[in-house]
């Protein structure tokens, strides 16, 4: 085995083990967006996401 595959597999590893660790947004619950949700979420410290979409 050379480098070039032992570099390949190890950082394969490690991405594949970082995604199936990561929460889906599945898992998370969904909220209509509003100002107060927004605040509560922003005071709370623990990292939201906030998906929006436009069409223009």
């Amino acid at each position: 085995m050379n480098r070039r595959h032992f570099l390949a597999l190890t950082t394969g590893s490690i991405i594949s083990t970082a995604i199936s660790t990561t929460a889906t947004a599945d898992d998370q619950a969904h909220v209509e967006y509003s100002r107060e949700v927004y605040e509560q979420a922003l005071a709370s410290g623990k990292p939201f996401l906030l998906d929006f979409y436009a069409s223009w």
